[in-house]
């Protein structure tokens, strides 16, 4: 990296947003052959603090440490008893793959297909994608014979000289292999890597993290070019556009970025803003760009009217089952409480990486299912054509269902320090439920309008239930019948109104929100905000190349499509450009 941003110097390019599309996009631009300037600005911190990365804080960092996090939260869900859903965002180098759950799950060749079909452009086709995927991926499978029976991926399959490193839980935690055994007692299918294309079985994702460190987006700044500059703790505010042409058919042109102090920097090629699919939006909306309705309400001038930015917003959710076990099974409850203990293990950790720090909440089974109920259910039957095509493909799955996370809800039981468990978190895959993102004011610094809507579409209902009843039937599990105590935080009955009263009450997101500034054919800008080249419709100059493009939700835990997109819009750029 070079020297501090200069305000008076105009750059080639300026990003918004040091994410995991951000620096993709931002240190791939600055290493090409022709070494353009580059500005990578970002609202948060450096996020340089070596006890961020512990392997065993996966879980708990996003509320541990709230300078990381933008602590946003939606709007009462009214479907779901007047819930107020966290909706954590990453804020700071690395975005919020600072604070996620470190889960590398790429989705399903069929989700990346039906996305070049969507917006006619192969280069979203799996074949493409793929090694596309493989120039991140820094694949790590030293995996140990014992668990080869449960997870085998093929070398060819990843990439081993990506900057990211990844790999698999050198060490599992006692009873984790009663997952997949359990799966086979419950004819659910097994599948050696979820990361091959097809996800369907039950599976173990790849970690984002190797050698007792969890990994980053920040692992991209070590390929940087001699241009690059990178700007903290500094927040957009809106972007300038050039003065307005007299001439009619001249579009407006972005030509720079102010902050929230003031600052101004100034572009000459392009503005792209991977600030995610929150934010992005509301950068745009406080820009002038976006349904006239909103601008007009905040007395915000209209640079061009695009009705659908902040709309179509969609998210994965989740419910959670606890299986309460006896004392012994596993250690996490000592983990959690036993302070010498724990002291111990990160003396351990500190001394040279391993232990119970890099061993506990490290692997998480992970599997994806297609369930004939659904697909046989009225609510599916609902669907539109296209919609129904795709869910029915063999490799889209219903819903998600991973073990070994911590006890997010086990009322009315409390866990005890001698107590072992295993958590299940089911997840609604491609959901039709809608919702939307807009502003609460023309301050910048106040956070905005944020209803994902989550569970309101009959169908995502119908995917929940079957979900939970799976998930508790994978408990019902002979495997589990020495260890078993009973069921925690879960439905009182199996029936459906029962589950749903459940779910109701018990509803998170993963925080996969996507689709708010949605992606399009280069020849549709009336549904959607951005062609297949990232470029804004209607002004020039501007790009948008994060979550907030996705005219889907692919079926994964979704940093690595952030990654991948900020490496397709690093290619686009670079052959647009010549550089």
């Amino acid at each position: 990296m070079s020297s501090p941003p200069n305000p008076k110097e105009e750059y080639d390019f300026i990003i918004v947003g040091a994410g995991p599309s951000g620096l993709a996009l931002a240190t791939r631009l600055s290493a090409t052959a022709s070494a353009p300037r580059v500005l990578l600005l970002e609202a948060g911190g450096p996020n340089t603090d070596a006890a961020y990365l512990v392997p065993s804080e996966r879980f708990t960092l996003f509320a541990s440490e709230p300078s990381l996090n933008w602590g946003y939260k939606t709007e009462p869900q009214r479907q779901l008893k007047g819930q107020e859903i966290d909706y954590s965002r990453g804020r700071g180098v690395g975005g919020s793959t600072a604070i996620n759950f470190s889960c590398w799950v790429v989705g399903g060749a069929d989700d990346y297909d039906f996305w070049a079909e969507k917006v006619n452009d192969d280069a979203w086709s799996w074949k493409n994608v793929k090694e596309r995927l493989k120039k991140i991926e820094a694949y790590h499978d030293e995996i140990p014979d014992e668990y080869r029976e449960w997870v085998n991926p093929k070398p060819e399959d990843h990439g081993t000289t990506g900057p990211l490193p990844l790999s698999y839980a050198p060490t599992w935690e006692k009873n984790l292999p009663d997952v997949f055994r359990a799966a086979q007692q419950t004819s659910l299918p097994l599948n050696p890597d979820i990361n091959s294309g097809n996800p369907i079985g039950m599976g173990m994702g790849a970690s984002t993290m190797y050698s007792g460190l969890r990994t980053t987006a920040q692992s991209y700044l070590s390929i940087a070019g001699p241009n690059f500059h990178l700007q903290t703790n500094s927040p957009v505010a809106r972007i300038i556009f050039s003065p307005p042409s007299e001439d009619p058919n001249q579009k407006p042109k972005a030509i720079g970025v102010t902050t929230i102090s003031g600052t101004s920097y100034f572009s000459k090629s392009s503005i792209i803003l991977s600030a995610g699919a929150l934010n992005t939006p509301q950068i745009l909306l406080l820009s002038g760009l976006g349904p006239p309705s909103t601008l007009t309400t905040h007395s915000i001038p209209l640079i061009h009217s695009l009705p659908q930015i902040g709309h179509n917003l969609q998210d994965h959710c989740f419910s959670t089952a606890t299986l309460l076990l006896k004392e012994g099974y596993n250690e996490r409850m000592k983990f959690e409480t036993d302070a010498e203990w724990k002291l111990q293990a990160k003396k351990q950790y500190e001394a040279g990486k391993g232990g119970k720090m890099a061993e506990i909440y490290c692997g998480v089974p992970m599997g994806f299912f297609k369930s004939e109920e659904v697909l046989g259910s009225g609510e599916f039957g609902a669907l539109g054509s296209e919609v129904r095509g795709f869910l029915g493909r063999e490799g889209v799955p219903s819903f998600e269902i991973c073990t070994h996370v911590p006890p997010l809800y086990t009322h009315p039981h409390t866990l005890l320090p001698t107590d072992s468990y295993i958590t299940a978190l089911c997840f609604v895959m491609n959901p039709q439920s809608r919702g939307h993102i807009t502003l609460r004011s023309s301050n910048p610094s106040d956070p905005p309008i944020i209803d994902p809507n989550l569970l309101s579409h009959p169908y995502d209902r119908r995917v929940m239930i079957e979900a939970m009843k799976t998930t508790l039937k994978l408990f019902d599990a002979p495997v589990f019948d020495e260890s078993r105590v009973k069921m925690i935080g879960v439905p009182e009955g199996r029936g459906e109104e029962e589950i749903w009263e459940h779910v109701s009450s018990d509803l998170f997101s993963s925080w996969h929100m996507c689709s708010t500034v949605r992606m399009g054919a280069d020849t549709d800008p009336e549904t959607s905000c951005v062609d297949t080249q990232f470029r804004v419709h209607g002004v020039e100059g501007l790009r948008v190349a994060d979550m907030s493009v996705c005219p889907l939700l692919p079926s994964n835990h979704t940093q690595s499509t952030a990654y991948l997109i900020g490496e397709t819009a690093a290619e686009k750029i670079i052959a647009k450009f010549g550089l």
